[in-house]
């Protein structure tokens, strides 16, 4: 257990210069509809993660997204939107942020297993987001694979990307590692277990990293979605 402990903690401090693998590609048009629920979280006008519509007026992403990486601040909600299905300057809809809540044991700027498994927020919308514009994804626990990764990348801001079918490198609690590539502004992308209607969002990409050994490997850290997202729902309906 400590050597699993020791390798993930060196994973999640790994440095952001990693690059994308090579199994990642930008959806084509007709593939992109059934991923319109993913969009790009705009922040504060100057930087972006991507988030997942889970209900009509929420979208999951990653906790760090909520915070100034310089200062360590939160983001006031009013300076995030939600741009759904974002493709080539055309989108299934925009939405302002009113609420954002991060998970209670996350804490900005704590690396290891503990900060990348509690890396999770809700944003709740202001205006709902009709399903005929862009669908809710389902969530679920995490099963065994294989799964895919829908993201808006720093190499590609305007268009959502696929990578898959990526694999379960290793489980631990409630983060886990796969062996797809990941690159910046991929933070807050949904985790896909399942194709069609038996798709499920079962984790949330917290961060790239690097494995040890054997030269080294490109891996993506993501925090899963079950339990927590009781919590954060719980949270976000709290006055």
């Amino acid at each position: 257990m400590r050597g699993l402990l020791a390798l993930l903690l060196l994973l999640a401090g790994a440095s952001v210069a990693a690059a994308a693998g090579p199994g990642r590609r930008m959806l084509g048009e007709d593939e992109a509809v059934p991923f319109r629920g993913v969009g790009r979280v705009n922040i504060a006008g100057s930087r972006f993660c991507t988030g997942t519509l889970i209900a009509p007026d929420q979208v999951l992403t990653a906790a760090h997204c909520l915070y100034n990486p310089l200062t360590g601040a939160r983001v006031a909600p009013n300076e995030i939107r939600f741009v759904a299905g974002l493709r080539i300057e055309k989108k299934a809809a925009m939405r302002r942020v009113v609420r954002a809540v991060a998970d209670p044991d996350f804490a900005f700027g704590r690396a290891g297993p503990a900060g990348v498994a509690a890396d999770l927020a809700l944003l709740v919308l202001a205006v709902p987001i009709p399903a005929k514009a862009a669908e809710p994804f389902a969530t679920g626990t995490l099963g065994p694979g294989p799964f895919t990764i829908v993201s808006y990348g720093k190499d590609r801001p305007q268009a959502p990307s696929i990578e898959g079918p990526c694999g379960l490198i290793s489980g631990y609690g409630a983060g886990l590692a796969l062996d797809c590539a990941v690159t910046e502004g991929v933070s807050g992308a949904p985790v896909f277990e399942g194709e069609g209607d038996a798709r499920r969002l079962v984790a949330v990409i917290s961060a790239m990293g690097r494995t040890i050994g054997g030269g080294g490997r490109d891996v993506a850290l993501a925090a899963k979605v079950e339990p927590a997202l009781d919590r954060l729902q719980a949270l976000a309906a709290t006055p």
